[in-house]
């Protein structure tokens, strides 16, 4: 993520980096800052956290030796397995020893936590599921269920893809697909410290570019309709807005359903969106271009911060829609307009 000028990686312990901010000016409750994003257990996000420490008088050499000073004792505490969120000891559910097994159910179950907290869509969940499913299989066929996490190799990974391929018919679109989903769950286990490398990193995906898969890339022709379709369609105003934001920024769907107006800040052309809202738990930042600025403000104009930027028919809403929103929003208005069913959202 890029840094703001003032923000500089002063030490890196592990998988943390610890930035120290400094404020361009010392006036009223101003102060320096030491942060650091810490994985949140129960939400699975990453969350900033901030340790403030004192001015010094704008004498930078002392705010950096006492920021380094801080730095050494939240190392020492998170090294003891602390939880800054909650300022308490981390319960060790799973560890280096546990079984692949019991990792696997731990993960499935943070993941159902994860669906009730609206941090990911069913749809997830379910393919969560399916592909654990597939891969406990695989553990059980080679007497593998029961060996610790950190000795599933690139080997083992490499030959569940294959096998399941094989017995599945599985595509290159698919095989990828799964390949991607079972690295999510190592890198899950990386950040818990489970596991110090990711299996499936050193497996190659199937090249995919020149097959024909589950989507088609938009001729210039197509893109030029839809776009002419879309602006010139009132009841699909919101949509509009939406591929925008998709086409330019690549802001994925389900990031869109959860903006609110308060994360845009259209004075200084900047759209925000905090952890809590991206799949990765990074906080996003995106400087908006002038177009996309005058139809955020003819979308959003009138309605309350709180509220939800895209909501049912097609402008902001008090709730917020559900995953599916856009999918569904989308095949309407293609078939309002009769268009190709190739083309894809």
């Amino acid at each position: 993520m890029k840094q703001s000028k003032q923000s500089q990686l002063i030490h890196i312990w592990e998988d943390y980096e610890f930035y120290l901010s400094i404020p361009k000016t010392f006036t009223g409750s101003n102060k320096p800052y030491v942060y650091f994003y810490y994985l949140d257990p129960k939400t699975n996000k990453s969350a900033r956290i901030r340790k403030y420490i004192g001015k010094n008088d704008g004498n930078i050499k002392l705010i950096r030796d006492e920021a380094k000073k801080l730095i050494l004792e939240l190392v020492t505490l998170l090294d003891d397995n602390w939880n800054p969120l909650t300022n308490l000891q981390n319960e060790e559910v799973i560890n280096s020893t546990t079984s692949i097994e019991e990792c696997i159910s731990y993960w499935i179950n943070k993941r159902e936590d994860a669906l009730k907290n609206q941090s990911i869509a069913k749809k997830t969940l379910k393919n969560n599921k399916i592909l654990m499913m597939h891969f406990r299989s695989f553990l059980d066929n080679n007497n593998l269920t029961h060996i610790k996490a950190k000795n599933i190799t690139n080997v083992h990974v490499k030959e569940f893809v294959d096998t399941k391929a094989f017995e599945r018919n599985w595509g290159k679109v698919s095989y990828n697909t799964y390949l991607i989903d079972l690295g999510t769950f190592f890198n899950y286990l990386k950040d818990l410290k489970i596991i110090k490398e990711n299996p499936c990193d050193k497996v190659s995906k199937k090249v995919t570019r020149y097959d024909s898969t589950r989507f088609k890339v938009f001729e210039k022709e197509e893109l030029l309709l839809v776009s002419s379709l879309l602006s010139n369609d009132k009841r699909h105003f919101g949509l509009y807005v939406a591929t925008k934001l998709l086409f330019k920024y690549n802001i994925r769907p389900l990031e869109l359903t959860r903006l609110q107006i308060a994360d845009l800040n259209l004075k200084d052309e900047v759209l925000i969106i905090p952890p809590s809202k991206t799949k990765n738990g990074n906080e996003a930042r995106f400087k908006l271009d002038r177009d996309t600025l005058n139809l955020l403000n003819q979308l959003i104009g009138g309605f309350p911060k709180e509220w939800f930027v895209f909501g049912g028919r097609n402008k902001p809403a008090y709730l917020q829609v559900c995953s599916d929103y856009f999918g569904q929003n989308w095949r309407f208005f293609k078939s309002k307009h009769n268009l190709p069913c190739h083309l894809k959202l």
